[in-house]
């Protein structure tokens, strides 16, 4: 059956994703190879929609009746707060089969499945598409937005980038001179991940040159639970404790700037 855009996109995806506060569960694959993404409306207006990448090895767990295995990640805890901002939500769960192979996160076979993810969801909606990746989801994010044709998406906001060498890729590993959209990049003062140096935000921007626009927010105040890994969600690096700032922060950027 061919699904049919309406005129008003917040209804489009309300009709098409799901109904308000459920959330639908699809396979994407490519060669063979599955994973699963989770997709959910919210209950107002749509506004944009927000592709979520995980950091890690981007293995969430999502099952086939929604439920998240491993739901810590800052961009997957939060999902309750990006739906009442009125956002269709997209949890990506990378593949085990292809989750620590070298360049999982921003290599060609990453950027052909985040392509078929984007056509996923395009062919439901109008709304503009974002992608979002925090920590080692952050070169995911932006090797999508460097491998997509142009249109496809309104832009990335991208939040404690990893920027060193390390067991993941980097942002340096995708092709940043590649990246044409808006690009927002959110650090937290005292992420004390040495994989993340909030200092590197400016070095990310410098080489986002061809982005049509490029800004950095930093944020004070951001906790830790006690033993927490400084790499891990529950520290600054994963913004605990300042989340909802941090979410409202990024989603005015993103409204302001999903118009064309």
């Amino acid at each position: 059956m061919r699904l049919i855009l309406l005129p008003l996109a917040w209804l489009a995806a309300l009709i098409l994703f799901a109904a308000p506060a459920q959330a639908a569960v699809f396979t994407v694959r490519v060669d063979g190879v599955a994973q699963n993404i989770l997709i959910e409306a919210p209950a107002t207006k749509p506004r944009a929609v927000v592709v979520m990448f995980p950091g890690g090895d981007g293995v969430i767990g999502i099952g086939a009746d929604g439920h998240i295995a491993h739901p810590g990640n800052f961009l997957i805890r939060t999902r309750a707060a990006w739906l009442a901002k009125g956002f269709v939500y997209v949890a990506v769960d990378a593949p085990p089969a292809r989750a620590r192979l070298p360049h999982d996160r921003v290599g060609y076979d990453n950027q052909r499945a985040i392509a078929a993810i984007v056509a996923h969801v395009r062919a439901r909606t109008d709304l503009p598409i974002w992608l979002l990746g925090t920590s080692a989801g952050a070169p995911a994010a932006l090797a999508g937005a460097a491998s997509l044709p142009a249109g496809s998406i309104a832009g990335v906001v991208i939040s404690s980038p990893l920027s060193l060498a390390g067991p993941r890729d980097s942002v340096f590993d995708a092709d940043l001179l590649a990246v044409r959209v808006p690009v927002l990049i959110q650090v937290a003062d005292g992420d004390a991940c040495r994989l993340s140096p909030p200092a590197n935000a400016a070095v990310i921007k410098h080489d986002l040159h061809h982005a049509r626009l490029i800004e950095i927010e930093r944020f004070a105040g951001a906790a830790s639970r006690p033993g927490a890994s400084p790499c891990g969600p529950f520290s600054p690096h994963g913004f605990f404790g300042i989340e909802g700032k941090v979410i409202d922060a990024a989603a005015q950027w993103i409204e302001a700037h999903s118009a064309p």
